[in-house]
């Protein structure tokens, strides 16, 4: 796993933590409008690189909320105001806050795909996500359904996928499709978890699993697919971050 920061420190710190496929670099767009009022902690997740160095591959959420937690702690980031996961990066992100090592102040897990599937369709999400990273990495030019979900990022995606071996699209598919949500979300004073879904985007087909959790904020974008609330309009999503 790669760390950067940006920032002043000293200010409010955020931790955003990216999709699948993605790096760091997917919150470019937000990073450009918070710098000035953040200090900003940007992992990327273990086999997420476009370097030709070999790294370790993508073992669990846990594995990688243990790693930027222990990252966290020993810069004496401890203190979060915003932690946002998007995608894989929420489940990441809702494992950080469920271990109660740090103090957060809000929480926002956009698009994240909390649905528990049967193990014959979770070998179908497996091979699926093989074909997408195997045609991405040997037709990077061809179009192909990441150009059609990020068109802005599709490119360094399909740089990250030439690096994604068999062990990686196993674990990653079954992290995204077996993580076990708690009974009940415990939150402290003044402290908020934020679910954020496209309705045209599915993982919004996680709301029955987590409408449970009635003293969470739920906030639906009508026409939104997958993370394109967040990739297209920054400045919106940052008022949002700063205003729920």
């Amino acid at each position: 796993m790669v760390f950067k920061t940006i920032g002043k420190p000293g200010k409010p710190i955020a931790l955003l933590i990216h999709a699948m496929f993605a790096t760091s670099n997917m919150f470019n767009p937000l990073i450009e409008l918070m710098q000035e009022e953040y200090f900003i902690v940007l992992p990327t997740l273990s086999a997420h690189t476009t370097s030709d160095i070999e790294t370790p591959p993508f073992q669990s959420a846990h594995a990688e909320s243990t790693e930027i937690i222990n990252y966290l702690r020993r810069n004496n980031f401890c203190d979060i105001e915003i932690l946002l996961g998007s995608s894989l990066g929420g489940i990441v992100a809702f494992d950080i806050f469920i271990r109660r090592q740090l103090t957060i102040h809000k929480i926002f897990l956009d698009g994240a795909p909390f649905i528990h599937l049967p193990n014959p369709i979770i070998k179908i999400m497996e091979t699926i996500f093989s074909r997408v990273s195997y045609k991405s990495a040997k037709y990077p030019c061809k179009s192909n359904i990441l150009d059609k979900m990020f068109p802005t990022m599709s490119t360094e995606m399909k740089k990250v996928c030439g690096h994604m071996s068999d062990r990686t699209i196993k674990n990653l598919t079954k992290t995204c499709y077996t993580y076990q949500l708690p009974k009940l979300i415990e939150l402290s004073e003044n402290q908020s978890v934020t679910f954020i879904y496209g309705t045209a985007e599915i993982a919004r087909f996680s709301l029955p699993a987590i409408r449970k959790f009635k003293n969470c904020n739920f906030i639906i974008k009508k026409g939104y697919a997958h993370c394109s609330f967040l990739i297209e309009e920054p400045e919106n999503y940052l008022e949002l971050l700063q205003n729920t």
